[in-house]
């Protein structure tokens, strides 16, 4: 009989595994290398993982957005694009800023490499020679005595994207020291999640996206499949080491979401290895 069970759970894996393939395909992930190394990833999990808690996790892998290299170029080309489109029609100059917190300017940050990206990618997009681009790489260049905006200027602020928009704030926060700035700026992100969409809509700040992301579980969902899902997640997040303040995403973001790295926004079960009585499970988009 125990044979048995065993050979029944191996064989509703490989079903389950099959229907993750499935995603892979329908979403074109198996076109990006690595592909296969994250669809294994899968295949341990599950083995892993009650079956209603793999059913949501299918659920979930339908609505995430894992974006290559490719992604990248095309959707900061559009993005750029648009910015010289509809921002510097009258202007000469467009100023780039990486969205990033104080504490982190030493740092190597996904707006650095968005930034330096535009300002290859500027010189494909037809009609605009005449802009130039300059790159601002640290807050004191964004200071008054530094930096004195005309109205031949424009500045962006830019990342991959903006999750909670809590590190977007204190960008923001820095950027409204200078008085020249005014309203000559605008948000440019990949991605962005609905919440701080709204946040940026509420303080009138222009922006520009490509992807927008909701809540994983709670915008689509209701009561009571809702709170059962949540409750759900919660058990599957009892399996990962310390993950306390990253339950349901930074910030509860419930964020579905892999880029060049997979921001903490997302569940941690796509990013965060599970512990099991062999060890620990790399998870499907680990975190490095």
């Amino acid at each position: 009989m125990a044979n048995a069970n065993i050979q029944n759970r191996m064989k509703n894996n490989l079903e389950l595994l099959l229907k993750f393939q499935s995603i892979f395909e329908e979403k074109s992930w198996s076109l990006i290398d690595g592909y296969d190394e994250k669809l294994d990833r899968f295949g341990l999990l599950i083995d892993n993982l009650a079956e209603e808690e793999i059913n949501l996790l299918l659920e979930l892998t339908h609505l995430y957005e894992w974006m290559s290299y490719n992604d990248y170029h095309n959707n900061l080309r559009s993005l750029l694009k648009q910015v010289l489109v509809k921002s510097l029609p009258n202007k000469s100059r467009l100023l780039i800023f990486p969205i990033i917190k104080p504490t982190d300017e030493s740092e190597v940050k996904s707006g650095h490499v968005v930034m330096k990206m535009m300002e290859s990618i500027k010189p494909s997009i037809n009609g605009f020679k005449g802009i130039e681009i300059k790159l601002l790489k640290e807050f004191r260049d964004l200071r008054p005595e530094r930096l004195e905006m005309s109205d031949n200027d424009f500045l962006i602020l830019v990342d991959d994207y903006i999750g909670s928009g809590k590190t977007l704030n204190k960008t923001l926060l820095e950027l409204n020291k200078n008085p020249t700035v005014g309203s000559k700026f605008a948000i440019v992100s990949m991605v962005i999640q609905d919440q701080a969409k709204l946040l940026l809509e509420e303080n009138n700040i222009s922006h520009y996206y490509s992807v927008l992301l909701k809540k994983g579980i709670s915008d689509n969902n209701n009561s009571p499949h809702l709170e059962k899902k949540l409750e759900l997640m919660r058990t599957i997040e009892n399996k990962i080491p310390k993950v306390s303040r990253y339950r349901l995403g930074y910030e509860k973001s419930e964020a579905l979401i892999t880029l060049m790295r997979t921001p903490n926004n997302t569940f941690p079960i796509f990013w965060k290895g599970i512990i099991t009585k062999g060890g620990e499970i790399d998870a499907p988009f680990q975190r490095y």
